[in-house]
């Protein structure tokens, strides 16, 4: 099976990436869009400021990583179920906390075997 992993920078991102919470809805709301299933979720702060959160999935992850001196976000997409769409994730995250921002987009194809 091959799925891709999908990693981005965000740049120019609204002030809303220096507020956890909204980090984590826009990773949960990115996870709903798709139909992923939210497993739990953690989040870090940083001195004098800066977040990563991951929302773990049944079908893997969200880790988000901002700068908000630099309005920077950094995004960690992986979806094990290849009918979800990891570049839906990371649109919607990018309507949420960048919609005018520029996004660079690196995709890592991933292949799963049943051996090792």
């Amino acid at each position: 099976m091959l799925i891709s992993q999908v990693l981005a920078e965000l740049y120019d991102c609204t002030p809303l990436i220096g507020d956890e919470r909204k980090l984590i809805e826009a990773a949960k709301a990115s996870a709903r869009r798709v139909g992923a299933t939210v497993v739990g979720e953690y989040a870090v702060s940083y001195v004098p400021h800066g977040f990563t959160v991951s929302v773990f999935l049944a079908e893997s992850h969200i880790v988000l990583t901002t700068w908000p001196e630099f309005r920077l976000a950094l995004v960690d997409v992986l979806l094990c179920n290849a009918s979800m769409n990891p570049h839906l994730v990371l649109d919607t995250i990018k309507e949420s906390l960048c919609p005018s921002g520029v996004a660079v987009v690196h995709e890592v194809p991933r292949k799963i075997h049943s051996e090792p």
